[in-house]
């Protein structure tokens, strides 16, 4: 019997040292979250200090994205000229980064009059943004705002941009959601994946920005400017470079302010494959980037850097439904201790689920979403093997398969921005 206890002291054991960071930090960005919906929207950049606006570049990374990139490209055009008419400032440069492509993408971007940048060369997104940095910075802009091929965007972003620019941001982070096909009723496990997805990249980035804290870098929608690529050359190369860039900015003393009142919108994934390499290819990521950038953010965090222990606590974390396999597996062992952890877990998590189903534009269907749960931790269990491999140093960047048709709508106006406005 003695042994048995050990055996299961040492699974408990691990089992929060393994979630235990993800909980920290949970319980961080849900408090900051719930601070922030609790007063006015703070600009998290600070107030206007009447800079000249940027000379703005929009650099798209586009893969075979011929149906999308139309879309995407007059979404932006339109938002550009709603920033115009309101501020005095120039036309932002589209470029289309064209890499590897087989289709009309490039041809189709050039009819939408953006500038295309042609690539051949290994590599997946990592390599396009550096070389459509490269040519943004050759032509002379002062800032570069990335956003993905199949991405709508809210009308009043370039605006917003620009006016955390002009409040001394160096680097700047959109709230960036996902949705469903608009034409037809969503089911469950479509509301359930949109509500993950603006926990991990609404709550999160809100929450981390109202406590003081940098945002963090999801991969679109977010702004760098040309002194912060000069001072920190985009070297990630991982299938998770985001959550790679975003750790060397931190561990170099940089922040990454909160945009709120601008979002772009990406597709869901349509179909039951492209989600399941989609989202192995998140989390293996996450998995791989851990052993990369959490040692640079040691140093730092012992320093005392506030950012930085945050930082690392986020990279260091166990994907949510990894983490909560794990606290299930301590609330089923017999040890009073261990099942105190994972209902303490447990309570974290409903707090950040909640503020996620507050953040978004209907709680109530979002709260119903939630019954979906065992069955996407089921399928989360049988991605593991996938998850892994994606982790492995010689996993591969993998795009995610697109329907012929978008699934979101051609016009941008057709987005609505009142209801993301509002407190959660």
């Amino acid at each position: 019997m003695r042994i048995v206890f050990w055996l299961e002291s040492g699974l408990a054991s691990l089992m929060v040292a393994v979630s235990l960071p993800l909980f920290l930090d949970l319980l961080l960005v849900s408090a900051g979250s719930f601070w922030s919906s609790m007063r006015t929207r703070v600009h998290q950049s600070g107030p206007t200090l009447n800079r000249p606006h940027s000379r703005l570049a929009i650099v798209i990374p586009a893969h075979d994205e011929q149906s999308l990139i139309a879309r995407t490209i007059r979404s932006v055009q339109a938002a550009d000229a709603q920033g115009s008419n309101r501020a005095e400032h120039a036309p932002s440069t589209i470029y289309v980064v064209a890499h590897n492509c087989t289709d009309q993408t490039a041809q189709v971007a050039e009819h939408c009059a953006a500038t295309v940048v042609k690539l051949d060369s290994p590599g997946g997104k990592p390599a396009a943004l550096r070389a459509g940095f490269a040519r943004a910075l050759s032509d002379g802009c002062q800032a570069v705002l990335i956003l993905d091929a199949d991405s709508v965007v809210s009308r009043n972003l370039i605006q917003a941009v620009q006016a955390a620019l002009a409040a001394g941001a160096s680097a700047a982070q959109c709230r960036y959601e996902q949705r469903w096909p608009l034409d037809s009723e969503p089911t469950l496990a479509q509301r359930l994946r949109v509500l993950a997805f603006r926990g991990m990249n609404v709550v999160r980035g809100r929450g981390r920005a109202a406590l003081g804290f940098s945002a963090g870098i999801f991969g679109n929608g977010f702004v760098l400017t040309a002194e912060t690529l000069r001072q920190v050359p985009y070297r990630a190369n991982t299938i998770a470079e985001d959550i790679e860039y975003h750790a060397a900015l931190v561990a170099s003393g940089r922040s990454v302010a909160w945009i709120e009142q601008a979002q772009v919108i990406a597709e869901l994934a349509p179909t039951g494959e492209a989600r399941k390499t989609q989202q192995a290819r998140w989390e293996g990521g996450r998995l791989r980037v851990a052993l990369s950038a959490a040692p640079r953010l040691i140093r730092p965090s012992l320093r005392g850097s506030r950012s930085s222990i945050e930082a690392f606590l986020a990279v260091a974390s166990l994907p949510f439904s990894l983490a909560i396999l794990a606290v299930l597996l301590c609330l089923a062992l017999p040890l009073p201790w261990a099942r105190l952890y994972a209902f303490t877990a447990l309570a974290i998590a409903c707090f950040y689920l909640a503020m996620a189903v507050h953040s978004g534009p209907n709680p109530r269907r979002d709260w119903l979403a939630l019954l979906a749960a065992p069955n996407f931790l089921f399928q989360k269990i049988a991605l593991i093997p996938r998850i892994a491999r994606q982790a492995g140093s010689k996993a591969l960047w993998t795009r995610t398969a697109r329907e012929n048709s978008p699934s979101l709508p051609a016009k941008p106006d057709q987005i609505s921005n009142h209801k993301h406005n509002q407190k959660p």
